[in-house]
């Protein structure tokens, strides 16, 4: 509950970046080190298991990368390189506790329960940022990072707990498809207050105005759809997509400039035309539309990655060689791990979703099948996110996603 409730306020600064040490940071530590001493006699059985052995590799290949980028390319920071691997390390040491701690259906019932109040929480908190002018903790400059109580402003994107909209967004994906799959299970009580939670949680995805997230939660929940055989709530589930874009001004601006910029190119803008051609070039509006958050991934971080990744194809430049940001998480991997490191992360998933496949093949039909589901579809969300945002990066989002990728490993030998 901590970890996504409580706001990104800073503890401790980090020399050279505005990236910080937060009080969560210790919780997982000491969660992690007491976990690791109580089961010192069953870690070599653990480390044995196919999705295991996966994450012990990226995490090894991953410090080769560094290592190499600091010493062979001589591309990567030691502090700062060693602090991105141990955030890994942190993100994924959540797997192999949650693997392990769950040891009942019972269990995973209360756990279930505590995801979907945590998520009410954050989209309540969410709602009040947008409604009753509640604090904004954000991470998304040097001054916003140093822990200011901010409120939104006029058009703002929410933020609630997290660090920014798209992590936000990003995590409402996993608790809306379990509450969709627990929603289409026969024999569900209380949908009444299921329907009621999903309700804030998704009116905060849209608040989060996130075209990818919002495109890959439509796509990922209509599969969902798909395997639980209801085809007749696909038609449904269009006709709220195309609501929820016509009712919420800021996606609906967002998608259309999406469309103006890269389906209709050449066409100036009634805007850049109205200018007087005495303006000065630096305050004119451009004469095409620009989508700049895309431009800057096209034009800035992503050859700044290709780059990397060519200087080593092998380890790539180390961690911290291509700064805070690339906004591809695939990209991020070559240019910082290379062809190795990628291969070991796309291993850990490919083994997952091949666990997770015989329980997608015929449609679920108990609790814990719906929640592998659910939780497999919530990650190959995550995975059409990486394509535009450092979804795996991003704290929050990545310490709950391998969480409930442990859960959804351990219960599928409680079946």
């Amino acid at each position: 509950m901590l970890v996504p409730l409580y706001p990104k306020f800073p503890l401790l600064g980090i020399s050279g970046t505005f990236v910080s040490v937060r009080l969560e940071d210790f919780v997982l530590a000491a969660i992690f080190l007491f976990w690791l001493v109580s089961r010192i006699k069953s870690l070599r059985e653990l480390a044995h298991l196919p999705t295991h052995r996966a994450i012990l590799l990226y995490l090894g290949v991953g410090v080769t990368a560094l290592f190499s980028g600091i010493f062979l390319t001589k591309t990567a920071s030691t502090s700062l390189g060693l602090l991105h691997w141990i955030r890994r390390v942190e993100y994924m040491a959540v797997f192999f506790v949650a693997f392990d701690f769950l040891k009942s259906r019972a269990q995973l019932f209360f756990l279930t329960r505590t995801l979907i109040l945590v998520s009410l929480l954050v989209g309540l908190y969410g709602l009040g940022q947008q409604f009753l002018g509640l604090p904004v903790i954000s991470t998304t400059n040097t001054e916003f990072a140093k822990g200011l109580a901010l409120s939104l402003g006029p058009g703002a994107r929410i933020n609630s707990t997290f660090a920014g909209h798209y992590d936000l967004a990003a995590y409402s994906v996993f608790p809306l498809l379990l509450i969709l799959g627990l929603l289409i299970l026969p024999g569900t009580k209380f949908k009444f207050l299921l329907i009621a939670n999903g309700l804030v949680i998704y009116w905060s995805l849209l608040l989060s105005a996130s075209r990818v997230t919002f495109a890959a939660f439509f796509l990922t929940a209509g599969l969902f759809i798909l395997v639980m055989r209801k085809y007749f709530w696909l038609a449904p589930l269009a006709v709220i997509a195309v609501i929820s874009i016509l009712v919420t001004p800021q996606l609906l601006g967002r998608y259309r400039e999406f469309v103006i910029n890269h389906l209709i190119t050449g066409v100036p803008s009634a805007h850049a035309q109205a200018v007087d051609e005495e303006t000065a070039d630096a305050l004119k509006p451009p004469s095409v539309p620009e989508d700049r958050s895309l431009n800057i991934r096209l034009k800035a971080e992503w050859p700044r990655a290709l780059r990397s990744f060519w200087k080593n194809p092998v380890f790539g430049t180390g961690f911290s060689s291509v700064g805070l940001a690339t906004d591809n998480d695939y990209l991020r991997s070559l240019a910082e791990t290379g062809a190795l490191g990628f291969a070991a992360l796309g291993l850990i998933i490919l083994r997952f979703l091949k666990s997770s496949f015989r329980y997608l093949i015929s449609p679920p039909q108990t609790f814990e099948s719906v929640f592998i589901a659910s939780i497999t579809f919530g990650l190959v969300g995550l995975l059409l996110n990486a394509v535009f945002i450092d979804v795996f990066e991003a704290s929050k989002v990545a310490i709950v996603t391998w969480t409930l990728l442990g859960l959804a490993e351990k219960t599928k030998t409680l079946i």
